[in-house]
């Protein structure tokens, strides 16, 4: 897969939506993977955390610790590693092996 040029209105977008859409919302909108769209707004200083404060673990993202690894639930639901390892640690299921 190659990857595209940040067009300037992908860019101001980005920064505008910032705080108030979750990760996954922002790279659908922008038709980029949510690692992309995660990679961009650190090297832009820009915080995705969403402006409506703490949110809680769905059952579904919950789910996701028996076939994804750490990394990968942070990229989905847009929380830390450090989040999605404390999660797991308090679910008491196990990393997988990578």
């Amino acid at each position: 897969m190659s990857q595209q040029p940040w067009e300037r209105y992908e860019l101001d977008f980005l920064a505008e939506v910032a705080g108030t859409m979750t990760l996954k919302e922002v790279a659908e909108k922008l038709e980029r993977t949510q690692g992309s769209v995660k990679n961009k707004a650190m090297y832009l200083g820009i915080t995705l955390f969403s402006a409506k404060g703490w949110q809680s673990w769905t059952p579904e993202h919950a789910a996701l610790f028996s076939s994804h690894s750490d990394k990968e639930i942070s990229l989905i639901t847009g929380r830390s590693l450090r989040a999605v390892a404390t999660k797991r640690y308090n679910l008491r299921i196990h990393a997988r092996a990578a």
